[in-house]
């Protein structure tokens, strides 16, 4: 291994992921990709497969991005399913890398199986390794539901992973500043802020929209996680109830729990809201999802009453501000996207699964043309001077090709 000769200029990013994959991971990764390629460095984007996504694997090409999803991995929340999953990342990563012979490794958390089994590879190898910590994963093995052997072992991850993996890499980049102060009281010296955003050239606002005499409210990303569309249905169903009838929820985004998706149609349907709620399905063309969220009156980012998600800023939250939306976001008090909405003006915000409390909030805003109008604007100008993607993620690949 130690005759192992890198190539020059070659970036690697391994996501756990079967790319592409529309959603915040594939996102991020893929905006700092292309800041790389942009600089005149070829990359390769590393992902898994899955049994259920076998259909994704092999090698393509993508913009320009080399796309090889050759890791076999089962997505279940079992410490022994976990070991194996390591295992073999570590195995095909070694092959896949002596392969490409890259300069640098990006190396993408949570996926803490395949993730870390990659980063044993680029060890063995010698190359360098940045990790981008985009969310608190072990915690949320910790804090679920699984039966208490598995508590115990993501317990003893989290406790021995950042010495064993985070402090070895050039730097971990993490995307809120709790997670630097998490990580730093871990040991963990060596991180880098590097928020999240949207791209503004990307998203943009739509001027003179039509008033079809509907408040539209879109809701972008995941359907059947931790995202309580059900709350926001119900609300609908409140303001139905008060006589306000021109409220419609579009819902945009991959279908992850079927079962979910099917409940919260089948509730409009049942209490007459079927022409209030539209799934438009999973759109993985940026022009496409675009232009669906700028043609709305709000976003909304509906979160359930996990404590974890009060240091999260979800890429969808991005979107809305870049596309000129105030955003609706059900959300404890003291997190730091109820601090930042309430700072900047951009929307509402109201306590998780509150569902009377989410329908006076979609009634006020409703009403108020002048704020919504304000609120947007505000929002806009967030992204252009504060979170805009495409220079986020070139002063990021400056870092990088500098570690």
């Amino acid at each position: 291994m130690s005759r192992y000769q890198s190539n020059p200029g070659r970036t690697v990013f391994f996501l756990d992921e079967s790319h592409p994959t529309p959603g915040a991971p594939w996102t991020r990764i893929s905006s700092f990709a292309k800041a790389a390629t942009a600089k005149g460095y070829p990359v390769d984007i590393i992902g898994i497969f899955s049994p259920k996504a076998l259909e994704q694997r092999g090698i393509k090409n993508i913009s320009n991005l080399n796309i090889i999803n050759l890791i076999f991995k089962i997505p279940l929340p079992n410490p022994f399913i976990f070991t194996a999953n390591l295992l073999s990342s570590l195995v095909i990563s070694t092959f896949i890398l002596i392969g490409r012979r890259p300069k640098i490794a990006v190396v993408s958390f949570p996926g803490g199986d395949s993730a870390s089994g990659f980063l044993i590879a680029c060890a063995l190898l010698r190359i360098k390794t940045v990790i981008d910590y985009r969310d608190e994963w072990e915690n949320q093995f910790i804090f679920s539901a699984l039966p208490s052997f598995s508590r115990r072992f993501y317990k003893f991850i989290k406790k021995i992973w950042p010495s064993l993996f985070y402090s070895r890499a050039s730097f971990v980049s993490v995307v809120t500043q709790p997670f630097v102060k998490a990580l730093k009281e871990n040991g963990v010296d060596n991180v880098l802020l590097v928020p999240n955003g949207a791209s503004s050239s990307s998203f943009k606002p739509i001027e003179n929209k039509i008033d079809d005499g509907l408040f539209k409210i879109v809701y972008s990303g995941g359907i059947g996680e931790y995202y309580r569309l059900d709350i926001v249905v119900s609300s609908l169903r409140k303001l139905a109830d008060r006589g306000i009838n021109n409220i419609k929820l579009i819902m945009v985004g991959r279908e992850t729990n079927h079962t979910v998706l099917n409940s919260i149609l089948t509730y409009a349907s049942d209490n007459g809201l079927k022409n209030s709620v539209t799934y438009l399905g999973n759109k993985s063309d940026v022009k496409e999802l675009s232009k669906i969220i700028a043609s709305a009156n709000a976003g909304i980012v509906p979160y359930d009453d996990n404590p974890l998600w009060k240091n999260g800023l979800p890429a969808k939250f991005w979107e809305y501000c870049a596309s000129g939306l105030p955003v609706i976001a059900t959300v404890f008090e003291d997190s730091i996207l109820a601090h930042l909405i309430r700072e900047k003006g951009i929307g509402l915000t109201v306590n998780p699964l509150d569902v009377d409390g989410l329908a006076d909030v979609i009634e006020r805003l409703s009403k108020d043309k002048e704020f919504r109008v304000v609120a947007g604007k505000r929002a806009r100008l967030l992204i252009e001077q504060e979170f805009n993607r495409d220079k986020i993620s070139v002063d990021f690949i400056n870092k990088v090709l500098s570690a």
